[in-house]
């Protein structure tokens, strides 16, 4: 099979790299966002919520600013996240309307 990289400069390959990097963190964000939407949230509680399980404090706008666009996201960090949005049981028991995304 050929490598489509091939012949392919180095600061190109950086640049589609860092290009993928910044199209995962916007989805990234707009998936936290939704979450947020649908667990009733805000970024003050996701950040009360990462306090309770890391031990580590931070308010909503700084989280915003970190998954957003300020630093690199860790697996731990990104675990985490998930982890917040996992032990939910609202997830669970909520009712949604039939049709509906509600």
């Amino acid at each position: 099979m050929n490598d489509p990289n091939r012949g392919v400069s180095q600061e190109l390959l950086t640049l589609y790299k860092r290009e993928s990097y910044e199209r995962f963190r916007l989805q990234l964000f707009e998936a936290i966002e939704i979450l947020l939407t649908d667990f009733e949230m805000t970024w003050d509680d996701l950040a009360d919520k990462l306090q309770q399980l890391t031990c580590v404090g931070t308010s909503g706008i700084t989280l915003k600013q970190k998954i957003g666009w300020s630093e690199s996201l860790t697996d731990e960090f990104l675990n985490d996240v998930a982890a917040v949005f996992s032990m939910e049981l609202h997830l669970i028991f909520r009712p949604r309307l039939p049709g509906t995304l509600l």
